[in-house]
């Protein structure tokens, strides 16, 4: 059973779903902005310390053999940002300002697009606000990448570093937040890789964004993909590192399936 759900994950990340199933989401939850929702899935890949941090919640997590049922509660921060408690959480810090083969906020591709979008006079949310709007997948110039999602998904790359990605100007969910955490570290702002899932009973995919630390308000979620500050109740994150290889996060072993919603509370 869990084979078939892993196919179905493999085929859906072939796809540029992940955008489609965001921008669902985001009509349905404009209409009815819950205060949370809690899901409830199985999975192989996770960190219970990053299952547990804000503005999510752990409710329940169960052993069955070498998966978990996981028990989780989304919150939504995009439609209700001001409301939202975010982590704030600052062991640390400096490990997320590191360059990395993937982050490479080194090279001229990077910092020629940060100088171009004067990202270095901004606060850390205006200069989040900034990317988002420059490269995300429905406005900005960075478009979605089928063939690379195929070889990640099979576990064949971790996929394009930020250079590569804007050189390219082609990628998947994992590039888009490659180049945002790029110009966040660049720019001194603390920034995190995030793999997660968005979950839904009828439409569940794996999914990457990122989180950058505010002063004032913590550890703040993003979806570079989509282009939003703040994500939906259905985004869980499961793992969290420097970038991709760092999650430990590995497409081509996961088991992910089961998923059901537990409550919703408005």
């Amino acid at each position: 059973m869990m084979n078939n759900m892993k196919k179905v994950i493999i085929a859906i990340i072939c796809t540029s779903s992940i955008i489609l199933c965001t921008l669902l989401c985001l009509a349905a939850y404009n209409k009815n902005t819950e205060s949370y929702i809690e899901f409830s899935f199985v999975t192989n890949q996770y960190d219970e310390k990053v299952l547990s941090s804000a503005p999510q919640k752990l409710i329940s997590l169960k052993k069955i053999g070498a998966q978990s049922e996981i028990t989780v509660r989304g919150k939504d921060s995009f439609h209700n940002f001001s409301k939202t408690k975010f982590s704030k959480n600052k062991d640390d810090l400096d490990k997320y300002l590191q360059k990395t083969d993937f982050i490479d906020f080194d090279n001229e591709e990077v910092i020629q697009l940060s100088e171009n979008l004067n990202l270095s006079e901004l606060e850390p949310i205006d200069c989040a606000k900034t990317i988002l709007k420059s490269i995300n997948q429905n406005t900005g110039f960075i478009k979605y990448d089928n063939a690379l999602a195929a070889d990640i998904s099979l576990g064949y790359t971790f996929g394009r570093s930020a250079s590569e990605t804007l050189k390219t100007t082609m990628g998947t969910c994992g590039e888009f937040a490659n180049v945002f955490v790029a110009l966040m570290r660049l720019n001194n702002i603390p920034c995190k890789y995030i793999c997660g899932c968005c979950l839904d009973p009828s439409y569940s995919t794996l999914h990457a964004w990122a989180e950058f630390y505010d002063e004032k308000l913590g550890w703040i979620p993003v979806d570079p993909q989509a282009g939003i500050l703040g994500v939906l109740p259905n985004y869980i994150k499961r793992l969290e590192g420097i970038d991709f290889p760092d999650t430990g996060s590995d497409f081509s072993k996961i088991k992910f399936g089961n998923v059901r919603i537990v409550e919703v509370k408005e």
